[in-house]
């Protein structure tokens, strides 16, 4: 399973819907945390990139 397989994107407004666990068998749901905890560290290592750039840019426009 792929995170895609737990829940459905609102592209428009960039929003994951909200999931209904009870569906989900306890197998399902471990693969559910181990798909997010991936996602959360691809998240942090953007909000990193993004600090970055904002540090450099300001660092230039001194």
């Amino acid at each position: 399973m792929t995170m895609t397989d737990f829940f459905e994107v609102d592209e428009k407004q960039k929003m994951i819907k909200i999931l209904n666990l009870d569906d989900f068998s306890v197998e399902d749901l471990q693969n559910y945390i181990s798909e997010l905890q991936t996602e959360i560290l691809r998240v942090q290592d953007e909000i990193k990139k993004k600090e970055n750039l904002k540090l450099n840019a300001e660092k230039f426009f001194k």
